[in-house]
């Protein structure tokens, strides 16, 4: 008898916390979807971590369902993803998830009105307000309700474009493997030959175009987890240059001809961790790109392979302060890359603000963008009167004031034509106020100071970092 109780009492605590272990996990009944009038089930269900029938532990059950939305809000789908849990009275460890969306217009035949330089700043300095080049995007971003994308632009005027892509995000069952095709037709009226005190020279045609070029690509990619994506890209570019800039610069490229022809060949790994993905403010984004130009298929072609790391973090601090951080690293062997391939330092997203009007042609450099950012109007939400239509008539919108401090090393670059950035370190500093709103858009104001001692008021729409 003795003994029997002996065990019994062993056994005891493991019936006690095989109960708690069973009370900690709850069960998935069911999983209703609302307001998904264009995109399948199946596309939603995909960004999901669970499926019906799945536990899910109680303590992790708010962060889970957390990690859901962000999933299906950066699809870029809808404007509004609501995910709510409803209990079941007759079973307590059983739960059905409702998840509410609001889709947004999918068909966009939008006009397209760009100017000819890299950024607002510059293309107002060139004092030339006549360089622009207007025409229409049509873009559908949900064919058939499966997050097809089929975009076709003609762009006219100044610099031309005429072109069409597709992408296909699952190509099998199990929503893991995708592939974009597409082609373009270039026409540039001006096209930049030299680098002369860092800032770009333009050569004009006048009559002709400076530049016109063919491009053929094919990109498949496989996502392996919810925010894991590795790109696989082939392009074929068949380029024609005025025979006058082979005599303006003769680094322009290493072809003694007009004609141009190489293929590009990259890998880009992605592993994305952000709340949001067009004004981020948790998370954490990292990316690996690995790129070869030409591929010695073509008997003048070139030869350049850089390898390029970007890492983003996103912080709240408290309240309605926010931190983010940008670190990216360029690296190559290849310190001679024709001039029209060699963008280093002030081109696309790789700038140090205020430092806009300037580039620098480096194919190795090390870029940190800091912002300490106050929400002086967290994100609400309203109703456009008169706009029945939720996918315009319901939106969101914000207001951030922010201090910035960026900087930047180059190195390796040879020094010409009057450069006094290269080889150096750089900084800026000042502040700035982004208004964020529905569909992706972002407007930035910012005004600050270099080491230079130069300062000035810059708009972008995107967000810093």
């Amino acid at each position: 008898m003795r003994r029997l109780l002996s065990f019994l009492l062993l056994l005891l605590p493991l019936v006690v916390m095989s109960q708690q272990d069973v009370t900690s996990y709850v069960v998935v009944s069911d999983i209703m979807i609302e307001g998904n009038k264009v995109t399948k089930e199946s596309v939603i269900l995909k960004e999901l971590t669970f499926a019906v029938g799945d536990t899910i532990d109680i303590n992790h059950l708010e962060e889970e369902l957390l990690f859901c939305k962000e999933n299906i809000q950066n699809t870029t789908l809808f404007n509004f993803v609501e995910i709510n849990c409803l209990e079941n009275a007759d079973s307590p460890n059983e739960l059905t998830l409702q998840i509410k969306v609001t889709e947004r217009w999918y068909l966009w035949p939008y006009p397209y009105i760009a100017y000819a330089d890299r950024n607002l700043n510059a293309w107002y300095e060139a004092d030339n307000l006549r360089r622009f080049s207007y025409g229409f995007d049509v873009e559908y971003r949900n064919c058939f309700g499966l997050k097809h994308s089929l975009k076709f632009i003609f762009i006219s005027g100044y610099n031309q474009n005429y072109g069409f892509s597709y992408d296909i995000p699952y190509l099998v069952d199990k929503y893991n493997f995708g592939i974009e095709v597409g082609a373009a037709y270039k026409r540039d009226k001006e096209v930049a030959y030299i680098t002369e005190n860092n800032k770009i020279a333009y050569f004009n045609g006048d009559d002709e175009f400076a530049k016109q070029t063919k491009n053929i690509f094919i990109k498949p990619y496989y996502r392996f987890g919810h925010r894991n994506k590795l790109y696989l890209q082939l392009d074929y570019n068949d380029t024609y240059f005025n025979d006058t800039l082979k005599y303006l610069n003769p680094d322009f490229s290493n072809t003694q001809g007009t004609r141009f022809q190489y293929f590009t060949i990259s890998a880009t790994f992605k592993n994305d961790f952000r709340d949001e993905q067009n004004y981020p403010l948790d998370g954490h984004y990292f990316e690996v790109l690995l790129e070869k130009n030409g591929l010695g298929i073509f008997e003048a072609n070139p030869d350049v392979f850089y390898g390029k790391i970007t890492a983003d973090l996103y912080k709240p601090i408290k309240g309605r302060w926010y931190w983010a951080s940008n670190l990216t690293l360029k690296l190559s062997n290849d310190y001679d890359a024709p001039y029209f391939l060699n963008q280093g330092l002030g081109y696309k997203n790789d700038y140090v603000r205020t430092y806009e009007l300037y580039v620098i042609d480096a194919m190795n450099f090390t870029l940190i963008k800091n912002n300490l950012k106050f929400a002086l109007l967290n994100p609400v939400t309203r109703y456009l009167p008169l706009i029945k239509n939720e996918s315009f008539g319901k939106i969101h919108f914000a207001l951030y004031a922010n201090i910035f401090f960026d900087c930047a090393y180059s190195w390796k670059v040879t020094e010409s034509h009057g450069s006094f950035l290269d080889n150096k370190f750089i900084f800026g500093t000042g502040v700035g106020l982004d208004f964020v709103t529905y569909y992706d858009k972002v407007l930035r104001l910012e005004y600050g100071i270099n080491d230079m001692g130069e300062t000035g008021l810059f708009i972008h729409f995107v967000a810093p970092i």
